[in-house]
């Protein structure tokens, strides 16, 4: 059974998501290091993704009971982001991996994270505009990459919600 949903938030979109799970899943939801849980509980662990890390996931690991991981990023997801994410941050198959499209603020970005995503958004605006057509995650993507910020195309947990239902 979950107990809570531990998030690391950076820019707001990974405590938006914990928001929403609370509130669907009727569970707790606690910034990292602000958490109050149950030892034996199980949690979710939402973090930010950082070229295709799962910010604080590692942490998370060394004190809960981590049943599933959701990164949160500005990229569209496909079939396959669950599986690229599970092999970058060595997630065992016990642990559910979701992945979710965030929004983007390039002015709420650190400095160092700043620069890097400028030249970034560069290399997005290029790949997305030699693609032709485009899906809604990827015109939500378009827009942050090309302005500097934006809104997912949705902030849908369904799936999560109803994997969480069957514990």
């Amino acid at each position: 059974m979950l107990s809570a949903i531990v998030y690391q938030s950076l820019t707001g979109s990974c405590k938006k998501y914990a928001e929403l799970l609370s509130a669907a899943l009727h569970i707790p939801a606690f910034p990292m290091g602000k958490e109050h849980i149950r030892e034996d509980g199980k949690i979710i662990f939402i973090g930010w993704a950082f070229a295709g890390k799962i910010m604080g996931y590692k942490k998370a690991v060394e004190k809960y009971d981590v049943a599933a991981t959701v990164l949160v990023g500005m990229g569209a997801v496909s079939e396959g982001s669950a599986g690229f994410v599970r092999e970058k941050n060595a997630i065992p198959e016990s642990v559910q991996v979701f992945c979710l499209q965030g929004a983007f603020n390039l002015n709420k970005l650190p400095l160092p994270f700043k620069l890097i995503m400028k030249i970034k958004c560069k290399d997005i605006v290029s790949r997305l505009e030699a693609k032709g057509a485009l899906n809604e995650q990827e015109k939500a993507l378009y827009t942050m990459a090309s302005t500097g910020s934006g809104q997912p195309a949705d902030w849908n947990v369904d799936e999560i919600v109803r994997w969480g239902q069957t514990l």
